[in-house]
């Protein structure tokens, strides 16, 4: 019976350590969870007011853009590295994706990449650095450069090509800030809700990002009318 008694206790004080252990972890775990949710999320999105602000700053632009999309007079490589100093500020996963891959494509190299990504454009083309400076400041000032500076980018490369620069600028700050409020939703969904935003508020912004299309679409149409592409 003594024997019993031991066995019965041993097993007892067995599973309460074992217990004590499972809710050690588990209270590391949650600890963990809640200092990595507090730090994991500090990226700019949009609200449906600054969305709305700037989608009308690309409309502004959108002649240049649809020119841009047909005529386009800068390289691809040059696109895609202005498209990742501008993600580089912005942190938009997503389009940090995406645009490494379409950057390798354009053949730029995987450590040039790096260091567009780091935000270091001293191994650059040099003929690329004004934009790429201008890309960054446009983005770190939240689309509201410098007048002084703007001006500098236009006398540097012309108007044709300040205006493709600028179009990519625009359509990739708005696309960053898209993928960044996708995410800030998944994680609300999650239970990680994004201070000093809203359910609603992110959800207007997920379905106003749409509101563009058309518009893009009925210039890409007069575009082409205007130069002969389609006939009636």
């Amino acid at each position: 019976m003594k024997k019993k008694l031991i066995i019965t206790a041993i097993g007892g004080l067995a599973t309460v350590f074992l217990a004590w252990l499972w809710l050690r972890n588990r209270s590391n775990l949650m600890q963990t969870d809640a200092e990595t949710s507090e730090q994991k999320f500090d990226k700019r999105i949009h609200t449906i007011k600054s969305q709305t602000q700037d989608i009308n700053k690309l409309i502004a632009y959108s002649d240049a853009f649809v020119e841009m999309i047909f005529n386009q007079t800068i390289s691809k490589a040059f696109s895609e590295s202005i498209n990742l100093a501008v993600t580089q500020v912005n942190g938009c996963k997503l389009c940090i994706y995406a645009h490494t891959k379409y950057a390798l494509e354009a053949g730029i190299k995987e450590e040039e990449v790096e260091f567009l990504l780091s935000g270091d454009f001293e191994h650059a083309p040099r003929e690329q650095l004004e934009a790429l400076l201008f890309a960054q400041h446009y983005a770190e000032s939240e689309g509201n450069p410098d007048p002084v500076t703007k001006q500098k980018l236009f006398d540097t490369y012309g108007e044709e090509q300040a205006n493709d620069i600028m179009s990519n600028i625009l359509i990739i700050m708005l696309a960053n800030l898209h993928g960044n409020t996708i995410e800030a939703f998944k994680l609300r969904l999650k239970g990680q809700a994004v201070e000093e935003s809203s359910f609603w508020q992110e959800l207007g912004v997920i379905i106003g990002f749409f509101r563009i299309i058309p518009i893009i679409a009925y210039k890409i149409l007069n575009y082409k009318l205007r130069h002969g592409s389609i006939t009636w």
